[in-house]
């Protein structure tokens, strides 16, 4: 094995892994500011936004406008939404099984301790509060994409999606798996 004195001279490469991210950001200018924060630390696809808690539940879901719409990686959820409150979206995504994988980072406006062992109650992955200052916020949002895109191990997109096609009907005929497999294996 090498020392770190027989690398050092090689110059630094920032791995830039493009991952699928959903952002849920009621205010408008926010979205805009988190979007154009991730991609200046380099994510230059994969990004989505959606601006309320009931819309980032048909986006997992893949409902409606969003039916093929890719599975995230990560969400960034903001606690701070108008109808449909983040706690109901965190709780909602992390109680269905073909979801509760994707890690979720929370941002809020408070720290309040009650507040933040709610957020961790749900199984929040992370929580920060929101820095006030446009140089910390892209500071937070560049590490908070070089964690989960460089550090951690997320599940591999084509394995989540062959399992959450297979957890459903069949499109087309409406049966599921298991009935086809007998239907299958009973005309042999």
């Amino acid at each position: 094995m090498s020392s770190a004195s027989e690398v050092s001279g090689l110059p630094q490469v920032k791995s830039v892994k493009q991952i699928e991210v959903l952002v849920v950001q009621s205010n408008p200018a926010d979205c805009l500011l988190t979007m154009e924060a991730f991609k200046a630390v380099g994510l230059t696809s994969g990004l989505h936004c959606v601006p309320e808690g009931e819309e980032a539940l048909m986006y997992v879901q893949r409902k409606g406008l969003y039916a093929r719409a890719p599975i995230p990686e990560l969400i960034f959820l903001d606690m701070s939404q108008p109808t449909f409150s983040g706690l109901e979206v965190l709780k909602a995504i992390k109680s269905t099984p073909a979801l509760m994988h994707i890690p979720i980072v929370v941002a809020a406006g408070s720290d309040d301790a009650k507040f933040v062992r709610t957020v961790y109650a749900l199984n929040a992955n992370c929580f920060i509060r929101k820095p006030g200052e446009l140089e910390e916020f892209v500071q937070f949002i560049e590490t908070c994409y070089q964690f989960w895109s460089n550090v951690v191990t997320l599940v591999p997109p084509s394995r989540r999606r062959r399992r959450t096609v297979l957890s459903g009907p069949i499109q087309g005929n409406g049966s599921n798996p298991q009935q086809t497999a007998h239907r299958a294996s009973a005309a042999s």
